[in-house]
């Protein structure tokens, strides 16, 4: 098969989790011996650029001052083979010209529909190419009832397919800011699906009572001013340490040495931090939305996200109960195994191949 991804992502996210997804599909499905290929010569992505096989071919374009160029690129391939071709985007709000409609076979994947349920009328250009693509790739069961439920999109036209982890023990570093041996982890970005607020409200008095635990939040951008204040007035600044853009290596330390990874999102569409969390041996709590009772199930203890008592209740009572973090790091072993990139290359590829 001749499949197409785009440039794009690989320029606008230097690491994340889409970009971590396409590079992985691109990845495995030239190890499955297609041709596939990423339309666009510039990108800025760790993965893709530190990838031993695949990163020489492309380059380093930090400030995207080439991204028209990798539009140009990407039109005219797709132009050139439009029925000869799958191609999958990465996000559809860059596509909407006239080539990408000619183009016969396209798979979109819908990684949630946060910003959909928040507000009706939003993803106007997200719905158009998903109901232009020939399939639709759901994250998760939730997020495929909820593109049904908003969009009356047909459910056989939606096929789900889980993602998988990257993140290896054996790989870990020790990150280079020094962190603490007692530590809660925070990963990922703190917008308000997110609900960082309520999360750092909530385990503000258990960090004060214990002395010598801290808070460790990883992320791609240091805190707001907003942010700085709200941590100074709850008199946790000297327990919480921030870490900007770990590497993979870095990130996998921070997994296996934290003593409970906490997962405190009202919305998500899947969820990558828990399987990395497994995958290193680590205790989660979590919200308990439809996406994350889907994907950890068991493996997970659960909290109301609303409620700062329901959080500080659960993230203590893990972290003091030996037993507890026992069997959720066995139970997040044994769930690990239904998710892998290879499963999900190959589950792509089988879609690929049905059109």
């Amino acid at each position: 098969m001749n499949i197409i991804y785009d440039a794009h992502i690989f320029l606008t996210q230097k690491a994340g989790g889409i970009s971590r997804y396409h590079y992985e599909l691109f990845k495995g499905m030239r190890r499955l011996g297609h041709d596939a290929r990423i339309a666009g010569l510039f990108v800025k992505n760790n993965y893709l650029l530190s990838d031993p096989q695949y990163g020489k071919s492309f380059i380093l374009d930090p400030t995207a001052s080439f991204a028209a160029f990798n539009k140009w690129i990407l039109k005219k391939r797709l132009k050139k083979s439009n029925q000869n071709i799958i191609f999958h985007p990465a996000n559809a709000y860059q596509y909407l010209y006239p080539e990408i409609f000619d183009v016969k076979h396209k798979v979109f994947t819908i990684h949630d529909m946060i910003v959909e349920k928040q507000n009706a009328s939003a993803g106007a250009d997200k719905r158009m190419y998903a109901e232009n693509a020939s399939k639709i790739i759901a994250v998760s069961e939730a997020t495929k009832r909820d593109i049904v439920k908003l969009w009356g999109i047909d459910r056989e036209k939606i096929e789900v397919i889980y993602h998988g982890s990257s993140l290896n023990l054996q790989s870990a570093q020790a990150t280079r800011t020094p962190v603490p041996d007692n530590f809660l982890l925070y990963v990922g970005d703190r917008d308000g699906h997110k609900n960082f607020t309520t999360f750092i409200q909530a385990i503000a008095p258990l960090l004060i009572k214990q002395k010598n635990l801290y808070l460790v939040c990883a992320g791609k951008r240091v805190f707001s001013k907003q942010e700085t204040q709200m941590i100074k007035e709850l008199a946790i600044e000297k327990k919480v340490i921030f870490l900007i853009r770990p590497s993979d290596n870095e990130l996998t330390y921070l997994y296996g040495n934290a003593k409970v990874f906490v997962f405190p999102s009202i919305n998500e569409g899947f969820g990558i931090p828990i399987l990395e969390a497994w995958s290193c041996g680590t205790p989660v709590v979590l919200s308990c939305n439809d996406c994350f009772t889907e994907i950890a199930a068991e493996a997970g203890y659960y909290f109301s996200p609303n409620l700062t008592d329901s959080i500080y209740e659960s993230v203590k009572r893990v972290l003091f109960d030996k037993d507890i973090q026992k069997d959720l790091v066995q139970k997040g072993k044994n769930r690990l195994s239904l998710f892998s990139w290879e499963k999900t290359v190959n589950q792509t590829a089988a879609l690929y191949n049905s059109i």
